[in-house]
């Protein structure tokens, strides 16, 4: 379970922003919303993350992915002298050539043992500053490694830290360098790392079928997940095509004379009911692009969504909203905020600008995140319960968003203001 992420000087984010899924001590909603660790930690099940079109939310997203992909693969998959893809904040001189900064604090499981680790690193373009690795032992939180440049120090606590000295590199991560030499504690981050899942990205995903869809003892999950968002899809199933259809036909006699011309992949079709009268006679099957771009994110999602709350784990979704009704947001939300259909604690984090989920029916104050620009083009993000002026569990929050009470709204006035301007020209 994570606790808190935190960056710096990665694309909008100038300074220093953590968003925190630690629930404060409201008794609201914590019943349902919020769940304690073993640590005697309580965490939020859920957070939303609202804002203007370019606030900065998506760049939350990607940020998040950086460090994960960085931090798991940059070991493994980095070559001598291969540039770091840092995106340091380019509106100011004083960040532009500065490194961008990263840290997580989480709980990973091993067995039925909880250990509370914090993790963070900061990295230019072209080497890797300062790298650490902190836990707790004995409720004391203790140092397992720490690295400056490329002096790195290991305390007893992190032995398998020893072999991987030699071999890191100034462009990857100490980490996974011991995971790859088999360290016992960075393997568990490492695999901690690779099961938070981060769905972002405004194009909606190319649309291939998992495996995990295609398997039958999933199949029954999947159809009841797609029905409860009241969709009259009653099967699917899968046909082998070959990949040259996906191409147009200028490309297709090239591709043919290829190394793999025969390659295939997986189609889906939708089965739905066909009707004589009011009698059911069978099922008619639409191939995937027949059907609503609704069905086809839901269908798409279907696997991160139900394997989270399968596993336990994060989930980080951009840009949520788009293509599904407010409905179906608010009842995925439901599902990750009831103890009952998620009784291993996933959490889930999203962005979107459906504003009906924003009550104090669904979501704490603390769960309610927003991002907003400064005047410099550095976003700010800061939750509901950090508001400046004190808000009150029972205040109508969708209300008072819109008519801007908390700011991350866009310059509705400025807008109009430009339209009369232009129609005062015209006349």
């Amino acid at each position: 379970m994570i606790a808190e992420f935190t960056v710096e000087n990665f694309r909008s984010f100038k300074e220093k922003h953590t968003i925190s899924l630690i629930s404060t001590k409201d008794k609201e909603l914590s019943e349902s919303n919020t769940f304690e660790s073993n640590k005697k930690l309580h965490f939020l099940r859920s957070a939303v993350i609202y804002g203007a079109n370019a606030s900065g939310k998506s760049n939350f997203f990607y940020a998040l992915v950086f460090f994960l992909r960085f931090s798991v693969y940059s070991g493994p998959r980095k070559q001598v002298e291969e540039p770091i893809e840092t995106e340091p904040f380019a509106l100011s001189r004083q960040t532009e050539t500065a490194p961008s900064s990263f840290e997580i604090i989480f709980i990973a499981k091993d067995g039925g043992e909880e250990t509370r680790f914090r993790y963070g690193f900061s990295a230019s373009k072209e080497q890797v500053e300062t790298e650490y690795l902190y836990a707790i032992k004995n409720v004391r939180e203790v140092m397992l490694f720490a690295r400056n440049f490329q002096e790195i120090e290991c305390t007893s606590y992190f032995k398998e830290g020893m072999r991987g000295k030699p071999s890191v590199r100034n462009n990857c991560t100490f980490l996974s360098v011991c995971a790859q030499n088999n360290g016992e504690i960075s393997a568990q981050i490492v695999k901690y790392f690779r099961r938070v899942e981060v769905l972002y990205g405004f194009n909606e995903p190319s649309f291939y079928p998992q495996n995990k869809n295609i398997h039958p003892e999933n199949k029954k999950i999947i159809l009841n997940f797609l029905k409860y968002a009241d969709m009259q899809i009653t099967d699917y199933k899968t046909e082998r095509i070959p990949v040259l259809n996906d191409f147009p036909d200028s490309m297709q006699k090239a591709l043919r004379k290829s190394k793999f011309p025969d390659i295939q992949r997986d189609k889906i079709l939708f089965g739905h009911t066909v009707y004589d009268g009011e009698i059911q006679i069978g099922d008619y099957y639409f191939e995937d692009f027949e059907e609503s771009s609704g069905t086809r994110k839901l269908y798409l999602y279907s696997d991160n969504i139900l394997g989270a709350l399968e596993r336990g784990t994060p989930l980080f979704i951009d840009e949520f909203d788009t293509m599904l009704h407010p409905l179906i947001i608010e009842g995925i939300i439901k599902l990750f905020n009831s103890p009952i259909t998620n009784p291993k604690n996933a959490q889930l984090v999203i962005s979107c600008h459906a504003v009906n989920i924003m009550t104090n029916k669904l979501f704490r104050r603390d769960q309610i995140w927003f991002c907003e620009k400064d005047q410099y083009g550095a976003t700010d993000l800061f939750s509901l319960v950090e508001y400046k002026e004190a808000v009150r569990k029972d205040a109508s929050y969708n209300k008072n968003y819109l008519q801007g009470k908390y700011g991350a709204i866009p310059y509705i006035d400025e807008i109009l203001l430009q339209a009369d301007l232009r129609n005062n020209e015209s006349r």
